[in-house]
């Protein structure tokens, strides 16, 4: 129970560092279509788990809630993209390659279609 408080504070951190990052990319960058702010929380984000990850694989102690207070809470709370490239890098270290890139390809296509199925079932309710 104490590990999954952790995370939760974590998350919370998580969400409002992303919120606060969405706002200040917007205010660096023109109006566009593209989603700059939703791409540069992933990449950050993705960023942030990598330096988190060697520095823990290096010996950088850490209590393990603290460990998954800044992994799965404050970095899945930031981005949740930063959790899928994780368990891709931890696939295709061990050899996985058909596995990680299923996993790639089955996110990002279901997801999307996913997204289109389950808008047009809210236009049926």
């Amino acid at each position: 129970m104490q590990t999954a408080l952790f995370i939760g504070l974590g998350s919370f951190v998580g969400g409002i560092l992303r919120h606060l990052t969405g706002l200040l990319v917007k205010g660096w960058v023109e109006t566009t279509a593209f989603p700059w702010h939703t791409l540069a929380v992933n990449l950050a984000g993705c960023l942030l788990l990598g330096l988190l990850t060697g520095l823990f694989e290096r010996g950088f102690a850490l209590h393990a809630d603290l460990r998954a207070a800044l992994t799965v809470g404050v970095c899945g709370g930031f981005t949740t993209f930063s959790t899928f490239a994780g368990e891709n890098f931890s696939l295709f270290r061990q050899g996985a390659y058909g596995l990680g890139i299923t996993y790639i390809l089955a996110s990002l296509v279901m997801g999307v279609l996913l997204l289109f199925a389950g808008y047009a079932l809210s236009t049926r309710i």
